[in-house]
């Protein structure tokens, strides 16, 4: 049977691909018996590594950037801000190279939001920062029945990025205020959405990957409903992409053959149901005056882990491509 992540291994667990560029990109440490004089770090130009602090005692965050080369359009630079920043920089930054080379009017800078140090996930902070507080009815509980700790942080995060994180990139890079995108996966996912909901006019362009709606018994629902009247009075409608892998929630679709825990398989059938979920999102957004013009991609025959690279590719084509040339709000199964 395939094995789709459980929320505590995703968070802990490190992608090879993605880890070896995040390395490469920021010439991380070497090991002492390597001959720094002879081989030294592998260093990608036009990228700066910063530590910005959200508060007195807690010096979160790091900052990943990555700035285009050449003179800015007269508008300035399109930004995307994406969560994980420790795991997917060195990707998101390649295929903004590679996508605008030949596409796009102008690439991107790259905000990505990490944590000090060489951990891609950063497993604790991370479930802290980017889940919504739950009421006391609901509890947060993960794949398998077990529950997260140390949630409800993302409102303190959200803050940190609309008052500290955006005016610092404002201020020392010439951006495009118009053309600004959130993105994030799995947590990150839920976080984005949690953003687009409460926050709609902070970014024009949102992106949630592999969300987990299914956190606190769909909690994110809630949200959507209660902060709709506000949304649906605004002029100007934010952009959604959701995507997800087609095998997120049925086990053995991919990977077949490869053992899984038949309560975490069952987990994700029956409760996770992230590809329902999603599709399920984009119905329920575009449906009725939301504020929100929504899209979603089943990617077929990829699970939690590996539809990342494939989610991050659309996100980049989405949020750099004019708005007029954009898809129309629908669903997409390449």
């Amino acid at each position: 049977m395939t094995i789709v992540p459980s929320f505590r291994t995703l968070m802990a667990a490190s992608m090879p691909a993605l880890a070896l560029s995040l390395s490469l990109s920021l010439a991380l440490s070497v090991p002492a018996h390597a001959d720094t004089a002879r081989f030294p770090p592998v260093t990608l130009p036009g990228t700066q590594d910063r530590l910005v602090p959200m508060a007195p005692g807690r010096p979160c965050c790091r900052l990943l950037i990555s700035v285009p080369e050449g003179k800015a359009p007269p508008a300035g630079w399109p930004v995307i801000y994406i969560l994980d920043g420790n795991s997917v920089f060195g990707t998101v930054r390649d295929e903004v190279r590679r996508e605008s080379a030949d596409t796009y009017e102008a690439p991107a800078v790259i905000v990505a939001i990490g944590y000090p140090g060489d951990d891609p996930w950063n497993d604790s902070q991370r479930q802290h920062d980017l889940t919504p507080a739950l009421p006391a009815t609901r509890a947060p509980i993960g794949p398998a029945g077990y529950a997260i700790p140390d949630t409800g942080g993302a409102e303190v995060f959200l803050d940190y990025i609309a008052n500290v994180v955006k005016p610092a990139i404002a201020r020392d890079f010439p951006i495009d205020p118009a053309r600004q995108t959130l993105a994030g996966h799995s947590l990150g996912g839920l976080f984005t959405l949690y953003a687009a909901f409460t926050r709609p006019d902070l970014f024009q362009t949102y992106a949630a990957m592999s969300p987990s709606i299914w956190y606190g018994d769909r909690y994110i629902l809630d949200i959507e409903d209660k902060t709709r009247p506000r949304r649906s009075a605004q002029k100007r409608h934010a952009r959604l992409l959701l995507t997800i892998g087609g095998c997120e929630q049925t086990p053995g679709e991919c990977d077949p053959g490869v053992p899984g825990s038949v309560q975490k398989n069952d987990w994700l059938q029956w409760q996770g149901r992230m590809v329902d979920d999603v599709r399920l999102m984009a119905e329920r957004l575009n449906a009725a005056p939301t504020g929100i013009d929504a899209q979603a991609v089943i990617f077929a025959g990829e699970h939690h882990e590996s539809v990342l690279g494939a989610s991050i590719a659309r996100m980049v084509r989405f949020a750099l491509s004019p708005a007029e040339q954009r898809p129309a709000a629908r669903e997409i199964k390449p």
